[in-house]
């Protein structure tokens, strides 16, 4: 049997990189994904990848900075299925700026907003359900960062993914007294997209030597996969 048949997933940052593999991995182990991303035709290819392995793919065209646009996806999400069994808060990205003297206030918020806020609204929004189905999983992908801060990242980046950590923490206490139950898992360097976006890209030949987005895919089919009472809160 496989090893999440039937489960209800939502992907954030679906179209491409960690989310796109996750989504992919997930519903090769018989899981139906609900797809958040704000490329719609990114993610319709997903999703025909997806349908072929015999899932469904609920595609959710979403910008994830704004709170609007995230309502209306956690609303079309609770009337197609009535129930979520594993929420990925995945959505992340980066800015060229790294320093606190060269980023400013707007790119601040924006980064905030698709990196931490999301994952609050979504944990917020679905967690009342997982509570009441009295079985759920919400997993968040952070950064090597969030433990480990510094100009590499940037500051904007580097405290989105620490929050993540908190949020986490935070999620486990309220949650797994009715069987809920939320983790972290903080990836070092992954060859995604997100590296186009460094002050001097790192070459083909390191991104072959990093982490692929295939390894967190299966990181998070493990954790996801787990009996319910085991709660682990930190992958690093």
């Amino acid at each position: 049997m496989k090893r999440l048949t039937d489960k209800y997933i939502i992907v954030t940052g679906a179209s491409s990189g960690f989310g796109k593999a996750i989504a992919l991995a997930c519903a090769s182990e018989g899981a139906h994904i609900a797809l958040l991303a704000r490329r719609q035709e990114k993610l319709a290819e997903v999703a025909k990848q997806i349908e072929a392995k015999g899932q469904q793919a609920l595609i959710c065209p979403t910008d994830l900075a704004s709170e609007a646009e995230i309502t209306a996806a956690i609303q079309t999400i609770k009337k197609a299925w009535g129930r979520v069994d594993i929420l990925v808060n995945n959505a992340g990205t980066n800015i060229r700026a790294r320093r606190i003297s060269e980023t400013t206030s707007e790119e601040w918020r924006n980064l905030i907003e698709v990196n931490l806020t999301s994952a609050f609204l979504f944990t917020k929004a679905f967690l009342p359900l997982m509570i009441d189905q009295t079985e759920g999983s919400i997993i968040n992908i952070a950064s090597r960062a969030a433990s480990n801060p510094g100009l590499l990242a940037g500051v904007a980046y580097s405290s989105s993914k620490r929050a993540m950590e908190a949020l986490t923490r935070v999620t486990n206490e309220e949650a797994n007294p009715y069987n809920v139950r939320a983790c972290v898992i903080n990836p070092g360097e992954g060859n995604t997209p997100i590296m186009d976006l460094r002050p001097e890209p790192p070459s083909p030949e390191r991104r072959e030597r990093m982490m692929q987005a295939e390894d967190i895919a299966e990181t998070v089919v493990f954790v996801a996969s787990l009996p319910q009472r085991v709660t682990l809160e930190a992958i690093e």
